[in-house]
């Protein structure tokens, strides 16, 4: 049985990608603790300014399902149900309103999404939203007061 995991995870990195000033997107999680660290890999320069904007995508769940049964093994045809956190950071400049650029972006990435036919294609069944929900707030990010979105996306293949 092969699984199209890393196909998928790839697909929404370009996706996400090609939102217009997204910032960098990484499609793993990135752990760090260094202020070094942090703009090695979330620093962006947008309009010519320099600031923290960047996306980690992480599979966060998947499940099985037996749809086809061929007496057991490997003959088995199986529905694989994949859950996504895509989680966008960018710092906090209260004097240029970034709150209203990170939802604009959020919804952008919610948007394109949905609008990818590549991903319309492991979108099988009408109770599974490709995009369930989304989340803006503000959080810390190695001691930087940012805002924060959490996207979560559904997939499906069968294998």
């Amino acid at each position: 049985m092969a699984y199209g995991e890393t196909t998928l995870r790839a697909r929404l990195k370009t996706v996400i990608s090609a939102v217009s000033n997204i910032g960098v997107v990484h499609d793993y999680e990135r752990w760090l603790e260094e202020w070094g660290d942090l703009l090695k890999l979330f620093k962006s320069t947008i309009g010519g300014i320099d600031q923290l904007r960047g996306w980690i995508i992480t599979l966060t769940n998947w499940s099985e399902q037996i749809v086809g049964f061929q007496g057991g093994g490997d003959g088995d045809t199986v529905l694989v149900n994949y859950t996504y956190k895509i989680r966008g950071f960018m710092g906090v400049d209260d004097s240029a309103a970034t709150e209203k650029t990170m939802t604009a972006l959020a919804l952008a990435v919610s948007g394109a999404i949905k609008a990818d036919t590549t991903l319309a294609a492991y979108h099988l069944t009408d109770d599974i939203p490709t995009v369930a929900t989304g989340l803006v707030e503000y959080r810390t990010f190695c001691g930087v007061l940012c805002h924060y979105v959490e996207i979560i996306v559904n997939l499906q293949e069968v294998v």
